[in-house]
């Protein structure tokens, strides 16, 4: 004789859900991409990016991780491979950490109101700027902005890198280019930056896609205590994919970072959590090692090999 189970208690609608889940389970959907609106001309693009993309997050603080891919054409090939985690508040003090895998630490980053720290712990070695930007670009990081502003592109903010309105704009590729005149803010607020963004594409939905611009170049203190080597530098950012989950802001999967003479890094984001509460101080300390050997790259002659460790090089 064969029993029957009976299950009074579950409701047609919780059957279909089980069932629904079951298939879905079964065939490996991921959920759908959102397709967005496509916009009409320049000036419908453009509000859509200004009302998406360009707000402060919600939240005050995020932790960040992916990997991040380096590479140089002069003076010599080189390619370095590596992963970071990028962590602090919006508006408050930025960490980066950059290793080549689990427990080898190249180089803890921090940035604050004060400027760039960067800490080398094989070499035992740390430079200092007051200047995050030409800190970074004396040191070999394609980073045209503060690590602050690119933690909020990271978010989905565009706004410190956008004015409210542009100069010109037109359909290009599929989508809008325009041409702009934007400097940013300096990093602790304190008047304007070193950084001027020049043009800015977006696609046809009225992401980012692209943003040019120019730098200052770190001037040098030569041996009678001229600036050396002054000028400015043109760089890019390219966000290359955004997550299709309709998301708003979009948030960026990729971005590529490059500079006038051939330094690129390519940053993949692989986990992005954002935190209700600004991180507690000690968390985004970083504290030198007694035996550290400190650079000043704001003044005095340029030290040697100030550039990342290499994790891979090219022969």
């Amino acid at each position: 004789m064969t029993t029957r189970l009976r299950f009074p208690f579950v409701s047609a609608t919780l059957a279909a859900a089980l069932l629904l889940g079951a298939t879905l389970a079964a065939t490996g959907c991921a959920p759908r991409a959102v397709r967005l609106p496509e916009q009409a001309d320049p000036e419908a693009a453009w509000q859509v990016f200004r009302h998406s993309s360009c707000a402060p997050p919600a939240q005050p603080a995020a932790l960040i991780k992916g990997s991040l891919y380096y590479s140089r054409v002069t003076p010599t090939r080189r390619t370095n491979r590596t992963l970071y985690s990028m962590w602090g508040d919006f508006n408050g003090p930025m960490r980066l950490d950059v290793s080549a895998g689990i427990g080898k630490l190249l180089a803890h980053i921090r940035e604050d109101r004060n400027g760039l720290l960067v800490y080398y712990p094989e070499q035992k070695t740390a430079y200092a700027h007051t200047d995050p930007v030409l800190g970074a670009t004396r040191l070999g990081m394609p980073f045209p902005f503060s690590l602050g502003q690119l933690a909020r592109v990271c978010a989905g903010d565009f706004q410190g890198l956008a004015p409210e309105r542009f100069e010109t704009g037109g359909r290009e590729n599929g989508g809008f280019a325009y041409a702009v005149n934007h400097r940013l803010a300096s990093h602790n607020g304190n008047g304007p930056g070193t950084t001027v963004v020049t043009a800015i594409s977006l696609d046809k939905v009225g992401r980012p896609v692209l943003m040019r611009g120019t730098v200052a170049r770190s001037p040098v203190q030569g041996e009678a205590g001229e600036a050396i080597g002054a000028g400015l530098r043109t760089w890019r950012l390219e966000i290359n994919t955004y997550e299709e989950d309709g998301a708003q802001p979009p948030m960026p999967g990729r971005l590529t970072l490059s500079m006038d003479d051939g330094e690129k890094g390519v940053l993949r984001i692989t986990a992005r959590e954002f935190k209700v509460a600004p991180w507690p101080a000690r968390a985004t300390d970083l504290e030198l090692p007694e035996d550290t050997r400190l650079h000043r790259l704001d003044r005095g002659p340029r030290p040697q090999d100030t550039e990342t460790p290499v994790a891979h090089e090219d022969k």
